[in-house]
């Protein structure tokens, strides 16, 4: 999807204190950030209404982009079982934090940089990853490319 987009309306509407327009049915920019935000806070701190409200059924993603690409199908209990197959080692996410603020488009995705703590097979790890994440028009998450490779992983124990 593209939008009409041009530096000079941009700075029109920055010097004006209005925003740019937004093509309708796409989710809002707030919209976005809460799901972004929320998605970061589940993992710290899981939320059993969130899957409901962000996440889109199906969902496509790869992680890291460049693995095999996953779709995960069904209720949010059939998702996270899926999940568990698709790993062969044991994987507990602990954390995550936002390293730099969230990024937009003119369209329907939105761009984190964030570390993930995690314990995999009794060791504990950080990731530094990239993730965009796509949005279908109710405003769930319908894909995610989360961008890491083995560089970004150090073993902190």
């Amino acid at each position: 999807m593209t939008t009409d987009f041009s530096f000079g309306k941009l700075m029109r509407h920055l010097t004006a204190g209005t925003e740019l327009p937004r093509p309708a049915g796409l989710p809002t920019e707030e919209h976005m950030r809460k799901a972004i935000e929320g998605y970061i806070d589940n993992i710290t701190n899981p939320d059993p209404d969130y899957a409901a409200k962000y996440l889109a059924v199906p969902r496509t993603g790869e992680d890291p982009v460049g693995a095999k690409p996953i779709t995960l199908r069904g209720s949010v209990q059939d998702q996270l079982d899926e999940m568990k197959q698709l790993l062969d080692v044991p994987f507990t996410p602990k954390r995550a934090e936002l390293t730099a603020p969230i990024s937009f488009s003119l369209g329907n995705q939105a761009a984190m940089a964030f570390t993930l703590w995690a314990e995999v097979d009794g060791h504990n790890i950080s990731i530094d990853i990239i993730e965009v994440m796509t949005f279908d028009e109710a405003g769930k998450i319908c894909d995610q490319m989360a961008y890491w490779g083995v560089e970004n992983v150090t073993v902190l124990d």
